[in-house]
């Protein structure tokens, strides 16, 4: 792929294919997601790992019906997805006027959020407010938007608890106040 040379008319189409918006949207949502989540394997509940920077970039790019728009990797670093122009398919019926932004962590309620990961986040949640006016109760985890559940050894549970919710065993550990007070 990094052979590929393009004409100057293509690469030129490519570009304005790329960055522009079919249609103007609106933003009034920020959904915070962890990269981890629950699954069921052979019966039983496990939680996928949250991976790094690296490994979910290739996740994302291996799986282009989903995205992101912000990548926020434990030590703080941020990695910009899909342009904010564009619609990233990261919250289910929530993604037309929505901003996606992904943390590295399992999600499980016991991984810890850094230091450097949440003020990064609430560094980029500032700048998202000051462009598209977001008030704090505009900025939501992913648990609180999707019910959606699965079956497991005979249980149901909630398919989607991040950034850090209620994995059995865990009362949840996202900063949520720390967040949204910054936003105040």
């Amino acid at each position: 792929m990094s052979n590929l040379r393009l004409s100057a008319p293509l690469a030129a189409l490519f570009a304005v294919f790329a960055w522009t918006s079919a249609e103007a949207r609106e933003i009034d949502l920020i959904v915070i997601h962890a990269t981890g989540g629950p699954g069921c394997k052979q019966g039983k509940l496990w939680h996928a790992p949250g991976g790094t920077l690296t490994s979910i970039r290739r996740y994302f790019a291996k799986n282009p019906n989903i995205g992101y728009h912000y990548l926020i990797g434990r030590d703080g670093t941020i990695v910009a997805g899909t342009p904010e122009s564009r619609i990233a398919h990261h919250a289910r019926g929530h993604n037309k006027g929505s901003i996606g932004i992904e943390l590295v962590n399992d999600g499980d309620g016991r991984d810890p959020f850094p230091e450097a990961q949440i003020d990064a986040l609430i560094g980029l949640l500032k700048r998202l407010d000051r462009t598209y006016d977001i008030s704090p109760s505009q900025v939501k985890g992913h648990s609180e938007l999707d019910n959606r559940s699965f079956e497991c050894g005979g249980r149901r549970y909630k398919q989607k608890i991040d950034p850090g919710g209620a994995f059995p065993g865990s009362a949840g550990n996202f900063p949520w106040s720390r967040v949204r007070d910054a936003l105040r």
